[in-house]
């Protein structure tokens, strides 16, 4: 299978059953591979309306996508880094966060998260908010996350904002 330009091989996890890779770049580079993740997670086991999936933030993120050894993908997420950041705080948002369900339990979204943050401090982003929904903030806490602010409704899913510093 072909790599574009665009795609960065940055992490391999040697250690899982199943290696992975995570590869990182823009939506035009990744966006059909996030795009069959994301249709998958969100639209299909979740129920989110396909409309409220896309937004304009897709073409200006920095997008992570998780292979296994065959190659075939199996997680995703985004970065808006901080130069979207309207109050200039100097903070980035990690979003899409998704991983098939025959992968989770393994690591890939640890990896997929660990390069987003990566790549925020690359560019300048001292600390990374996210919306966990809520049965996943456990996961972001083991990564640095502090919840913050009351729990909310988003896509009629309970989520919670969740901030770890850079």
């Amino acid at each position: 299978m072909p790599v574009s330009a665009d795609y960065n091989l940055v992490v391999t996890n040697s250690s899982s059953a199943d290696a992975a890779q995570v590869l990182v770049g823009t939506w035009a580079g990744l966006g059909d591979d996030a795009r069959r993740v994301r249709e998958a997670v969100f639209v299909g086991e979740q129920g989110i309306a396909r409309e409220l999936e896309w937004d304009q933030w897709d073409a200006v993120s920095v997008h992570a996508v998780a292979r296994d050894r065959r190659g075939m993908v199996i997680g995703t997420g985004r970065l808006l880094s901080a130069q979207f950041d309207p109050d200039n705080t100097g903070v980035g948002h990690i979003g899409r966060m998704a991983v098939l369900t025959q992968a989770r339990r393994g690591g890939i979204g640890g990896l997929i998260l660990a390069k987003l943050m990566h790549e925020a401090r690359q560019r300048g982003c001292t600390a990374i908010v996210l919306n966990a929904q809520t049965y996943v903030a456990a996961f972001y806490a083991a990564h640095g996350f502090v919840a913050f602010g009351p729990a909310f409704l988003e896509v009629d899913i309970p989520h919670v904002s969740m901030r770890a510093p850079l």
